[in-house]
């Protein structure tokens, strides 16, 4: 057990490079993590994950509005 876990311990200092001696092993163990807190303090946070675009002042041409009786554009090449 103990030269499997050197040897997982020699791969991870191969693979990460220089500041493997600094990594805070703490912060990467997955008992730390409680989703009840992670979605709870995601439904209190305040600010936007996205920030959204006015959508009135961004037009396209696939946004344009069709008249009553007006066929969508259709491309024959799109399917």
């Amino acid at each position: 057990m103990r030269a499997m876990a050197n040897s997982a311990q020699a791969q991870m200092k191969d693979e990460l490079g220089e500041g493997f001696e600094d990594l805070d092993w703490k912060k990467l163990d997955p008992r730390q993590y409680d989703p009840r807190r992670i979605i709870r303090e995601a439904l209190l946070d305040d600010t936007p994950a996205v920030k959204h675009a006015d959508l009135n002042q961004v037009k396209t041409r696939s946004q344009t509005r069709l008249d009553l009786g007006e066929a969508p554009p259709f491309d024959n090449e799109a399917t």
